[in-house]
C-alpha cells in the first residue's frame, strides 16, 4: 500500500473522483458529496481516499486516521460502509475497497423496489415488493414469528406518516406486531426503518436522562423563545 497521502494528492483523486461521476455514475443515482475540496465533508475525504488506493483494500481506521488529521472535527471512527447507501460500490468488511465501475447492489434493490411501490395498484401487489415481509422486522406472511410465539404473522398497512392520508404511497406492509407497537409515534421511510418521531410519546416515556437532553437542545434550536 503506498504511503500517507498528502492533502494534495487526495484532492487531486477527489477530482478525478468527481469527473468518473459525471461521466459514468450520476444517471444511475449515484450521490456525490457536496463538495469542492475533498476535506469539506467526511463522506468526500472518505471517497477521496478509497479512490487514491484504486483497487486496494483500505482500513477503515486508516481512513478514520486521515479525517482526523484533515478534518479533526469528524467523528474518530468513520462509518464508511454507509456509502452503499448513496450507490457507492464497497466490497469488504472493516477494510473497504471500491469500485468506480459499478453502482451498489443496495442501490439497485432499493431503485427496483421503489420503482415496484409506484407500480402497485394496491396493497397486495405492495406486499409482492417487500416479497411478503414485514418491511420494519422482516416477518413473513402466514409464518410464526419466533420472537412472538406461535402466533401467525399478518401483514397489516403500516402507516409511514401518521400526519399524512393513509393512501398506498403512505403505507408499508408491517407485522401486527410492528404495527402495534409504533402506533403513531414515528415517521417511516421507504425501507420500514424509522425516520423520525411522530409524536411527543416517545419522549414523555423516555428516561430523564434523555428528557433532558431533548429540553437542552430545544432550548438551543428555540433560544428565540426564551
Amino acid at each position: 500500500m503506498k504511503d500517507l497521502p498528502s492533502p494534495h494528492e487526495l484532492q487531486e483523486a477527489w477530482e478525478d473522483l468527481r469527473n468518473i461521476h459525471t461521466r459514468h455514475l450520476a444517471h444511475h443515482g449515484v450521490k456525490l458529496p457536496n463538495a469542492t475540496k475533498y476535506h469539506e465533508t467526511g463522506k468526500s475525504i472518505q471517497l477521496a481516499v478509497l479512490h487514491y488506493y484504486k483497487g486496494e483494500t483500505v482500513d477503515k481506521n486508516l481512513i478514520s486516521e486521515i479525517c482526523q488529521r484533515d478534518a479533526p472535527y469528524l467523528a474518530a471512527d468513520q462509518q464508511v460502509r454507509h456509502l452503499k447507501r448513496d450507490g457507492w460500490h464497497l466490497t469488504g468488511r472493516g477494510s473497504h475497497s471500491l469500485n468506480v465501475r459499478e453502482v451498489s447492489p443496495e442501490l439497485k434493490t432499493n431503485q427496483a423496489r421503489r420503482q415496484g411501490t409506484l407500480n402497485a395498484k394496491d396493497f397486495e401487489d405492495l406486499k409482492d415488493v417487500f416479497g411478503r415481509c414485514c418491511a420494519t422486522c422482516g416477518a413473513e406472511e402466514g409464518k410464526t414469528n419466533p420472537r412472538y410465539g406461535d402466533d401467525i404473522v399478518e401483514l397489516q398497512r403500516g402507516h409511514k406518516d401518521p400526519d399524512k392520508p393513509i393512501t398506498l404511497d403512505n403505507i408499508i406492509p408491517q407485522c401486527q406486531f410492528c404495527n402495534r407497537a409504533y402506533r403513531r409515534d414515528f415517521v417511516f421511510d421507504d425501507k420500514g426503518r424509522v425516520s423520525h418521531i411522530a409524536d411527543v410519546r416517545p419522549v414523555s416515556k423516555a428516561s430523564k436522562t434523555v428528557q433532558k437532553k431533548v429540553w437542552e437542545w430545544l432550548k438551543t434550536k428555540f433560544s428565540f423563545l426564551f
